[in-house]
């Protein structure tokens, strides 16, 4: 992915919080003859200083079969975004876009049953631990969870590096960086106002109450 280094996010608990918070992710694979892709939610972990995503697909998904025959992987991430009117900047300008976005790559392997069973416990943990009545692993039946483990393979990405990146106005003026955070803060558009949250973080001296 093409990043100016003004845009590029370098830290790694930084990069982690996004993946964290935005885990639907896109898988990008080589068939053969042509990129195929899956839509799936991914958790992020790291274990003696590697990182990996973990993630699952149905059964009858062919990216399973082809993903792990080849040395990378693309798996690519949406933080927030959102359009930037050029009625915003003090001189004239041209429309743009602010987002977040990560590219992950690495070797992509199977998990075994044991592993994908941790994995389900961790992620059914995740999105279902504090809901009333919550569907946890042990709430199921053990007929259940098999008969469920059957119709999906767990994915497991190495990750051998990462591109981040934050365009949030970062080459704009504080005047200009300032109006559009601001614009987009009282828009009552909630991809907007997390925009604006993000862009208060890069600047943060700006929006400081001198009081």
């Amino acid at each position: 992915m093409y990043i100016p280094h003004y845009y590029r996010i370098e830290d790694r608990d930084q990069i982690s919080e996004y993946l964290t918070r935005y885990p639907f992710g896109i898988l990008v694979a080589f068939d053969g003859t042509k990129p195929i892709a899956v839509h799936a939610p991914w958790e992020w972990r790291e274990q003696d200083g590697r990182l990996f995503l973990e993630g699952h697909v149905a059964h009858n998904n062919p990216i399973w079969q082809v993903a792990p025959h080849h040395a990378e992987v693309l798996t690519i991430f949406q933080g927030p975004h959102t359009y930037i009117s050029p009625s915003w900047y003090r001189e004239q300008n041209v429309p743009t876009w602010n987002y977040v976005a990560i590219h992950v790559y690495g070797a992509c392997q199977i998990m075994d049953d044991s592993q994908l069973e941790t994995f389900l416990v961790g992620l059914l943990a995740r999105y279902e631990g504090g809901r009333s009545n919550a569907r946890l692993w042990h709430t199921l039946t053990e007929d259940f969870r098999r008969q469920q483990m059957r119709g999906i393979v767990g994915l497991t990405v190495d990750v051998a590096r990462i591109e981040a990146a934050w365009k949030m106005s970062q080459n704009r003026k504080d005047a200009d960086f300032r109006n559009i955070a601001d614009r987009l803060g009282s828009s009552g558009e909630p991809q907007d106002i997390e925009v604006s949250k993000v862009m208060k973080t890069v600047r943060p001296g700006l929006f400081e109450d001198p009081g």
